[in-house]
């Protein structure tokens, strides 16, 4: 780790080397100059080769170590001859892609280089300047000319909601921290109303939070009118470092309007990808922030653990899905989803294989498991204290998943994981419950236990099995994907990760054959869908005793139509070797319009005539 200092000619020795100084003592790193020299050059400098612009670089040095030998704070005493300091030569054919190599093979922290167009025309955007675009790490591109201010004593920055602006701020407060300096952070509302002004510091104030600064007294806030330029130019022009991200279009007008401090133009790192085009300054880099990592970290650990909360939430959820499954009703099922917390637990073991933590994993681990024990046996209970004549088309349709389920489970997993680091997007969790139903699968397996169908219970619990290893292994990689990293070293940690992944990973694997021959056997038989919803037990039995009268009468079918075009409410459908009369019909009216309680109910009777009977010899 090094910080990279270019250097083309004569004219960028005295700011690069001074501001490169400042930063690589600020930040306790090697100092490392490229001196570049291909013809030709600035017309002004065609005289000098890499080696010449190397021997002034360290006369610089030199002379900047004699007039400061007694000031013990400066970063250039003894640096000419210091093992922090390494010059080199090149005579690449261009500068920028020469620096840009050899900031790759140090593993540069920074690099630190002087715009060619000093004016700031130029420069500071993409588009204009290669550093910009293609540097692997954080760069500062210097504007203003060396006879500006090289002392970081005071430092302003400029926020403009740049994705660069966290990066300005940090530079910022390393030198500032290294100096004794104070810092400026300022921004500009077009509309300089009182309660624009308070966004506006707000604004700065998450800034320094998500940037991980703590301003400890050194960091002032402010706020300008944006229509007030040249007052925003006389504010910069009274400090000496003016730090502002990259892509600024202003750049040329506030070095015309002031004379005093050094702009420097910086870019985080790594090399930026732009999300839609290079020219629009939106870039896309969705590294967390500390502070969101840290609120990440805090929520998933509180929610990971077993507690109080957590086992009564769940269970009341259990209980409100068991209800919605048994009564048919999809509202009912979805509020279910929303109030159950077992996903926190699960993003907790996916956070836990990011950060190689098994204290983690095993806390949200034993979360879920005693959550699924809590939330099957509930639903048992309910399916034995609500009995009725089959299970209903909701339990059906969650005990014969398939492959698509996987997907939906392995985007719902992501989706919740990247949600949850990002607080803009807290609300999407609701959603992600929602598409992953995880409480609904356990209670469809209870109640069906309690219905004696182990098919069906097979098929929900196979459907949890799936959404829970789905959801931990994309939202580990999704937390990876974000910049989780960490520390831990240890070959136990290292074992742990690789041996649960490999778990999971088998597993899911051995979970894709019954998922794909469910899918199979779907796209072959097309989706089941019942014609009539079943009827109580209490108008069943009702009907069947008043059938047991002619014992050549036999119920063949009897329920509520499932399309809501069916003119009739209740179908019965009867079979006998004779014909009814009307009277037989409107006696059967009569008994479900009673046991049902509405007589109002449409109720069809159909017939069906025996023609033939088998009798086994």
């Amino acid at each position: 780790m090094a910080v990279l200092a270019l250097i083309r000619n004569p004219d960028e020795i005295a700011p690069v080397i001074s501001w490169s100084a400042e930063i690589a003592l600020a930040r306790n790193l090697p100092l490392v100059v490229l001196c570049w020299h291909h013809a030709p050059v600035a017309i002004s400098h065609e005289d000098f080769s890499s080696r010449e612009l190397t021997a002034a670089a360290k006369r610089f040095l030199r002379e900047q170590d004699q007039e400061q030998e007694k000031d013990r704070e400066s970063p250039y005493i003894h640096l000419a001859d210091s093992n922090n300091l390494e010059i080199l030569e090149t005579g690449h054919p261009d500068a920028s892609e020469c620096t840009i190599g050899l900031a790759r093979s140090r593993e540069a922290e920074l690099i630190v280089a002087a715009a060619e167009d000093q004016a700031g025309k130029l420069d500071a955007t993409y588009a204009d300047n290669p550093l910009l675009r293609n540097a692997p790490c954080n760069t500062v591109i210097l504007f203003g000319g060396p006879q500006r201010c090289r002392r970081p004593q005071k430092i302003f920055v400029a926020a403009t909601d740049s994705p660069h602006d966290g990066a300005a701020l940090f530079l910022a407060n390393q030198l500032a921290e290294s100096r004794g300096g104070r810092i400026t952070l300022a921004r500009a509302e077009a509309d300089y109303e009182e309660v624009n002004i308070e966004v506006g510091r707000r604004e700065l104030v998450q800034l320094m939070r998500d940037t991980g600064v703590d301003a400890g007294g050194q960091i002032d806030c402010r706020v300008f009118n944006k229509r007030e330029y040249r007052k925003i130019a006389a504010a910069m022009d009274g400090y000496d470092l003016v730090l502002i991200g990259a892509n600024s279009g202003d750049l040329g007008t506030l070095v015309e309007l002031t004379g005093h401090p050094t702009f420097a133009v910086v870019k985080r790192g790594p090399a930026l990808r732009p999300w839609r085009h290079r020219k629009s300054g939106e870039d896309w880099n969705p590294l967390l922030s500390p502070s969101d990592y840290a609120d990440l970290l805090e929520g998933l650990r509180r929610g990971s653990q077993l507690s109080l909360d957590f086992l009564i939430m769940l269970g009341l959820a259990a209980v409100v899905a068991s209800m919605g499954l048994l009564q048919d009703s999809t509202a009912v099922v979805i509020g279910s989803m929303l109030l159950a917390p077992l996903m926190t637990p699960m993003l907790g073991c996916g956070l836990a294989l990011a950060q190689a933590n098994p204290k983690l994993g095993n806390a949200a681990l034993r979360s879920v498991g005693i959550g699924l024990a809590l939330t099957l046996v509930i639903s048992l209970l309910m399916g034995f204290l609500t009995p009725g004549a089959e299970l209903t088309p909701e339990i059906f349709a969650r005990g014969d998943p398939n492959i698509l389920d996987l997907v939906v489970a392995a985007a719902s997993g992501a989706a919740a994981a990247y949600a949850s680091a990002r607080p803009n997007l807290i609300g999407s969790i609701a959603g992600v419950a929602v598409a992953t139903a995880l409480v609904p699968p356990l209670c469809s397996a209870g109640i069906s236990l309690a219905y004696f169908d182990i098919t069906n219970a097979r098929g929900a619990a196979l459907l949890f099995t799936t959404n829970f290893v789905a959801i931990v292994l994309c939202a580990a990689a999704t937390f990876r994907i974000l910049g989780i990293r960490t520390a831990r070293t240890g070959s136990r940690q290292r074992r742990w990760v690789v041996g649960t992944v490999a778990a999971m990973a088998i597993a899911g694997l051995v979970l894709l054959v019954p998922l794909q021959l469910a899918l199979l056997k779907g796209l072959l038989q097309g989706k089941p869908q019942p014609n009539y919803y079943p009827l109580s037990r209490a108008v069943m039995n009702a009907l069947e005793d008043y059938v047991e009268d002619d014992p050549d009468v036999e119920i063949f079918d009897a329920g509520r139509p499932s399309s809501p075009f069916h003119p009739a409410d209740v179908v019965l459908v009867l079979g006998a070797p004779h014909d009814l009369d009307k009277d037989y019909a409107d006696a059967l009216i009569k008994i479900v319009r009673r046991e049902m309680r509405n007589q109002k109910l449409k109720v069809e009777v159909h017939l069906i005539r025996e023609m033939w009977q088998v009798t086994s010899p």
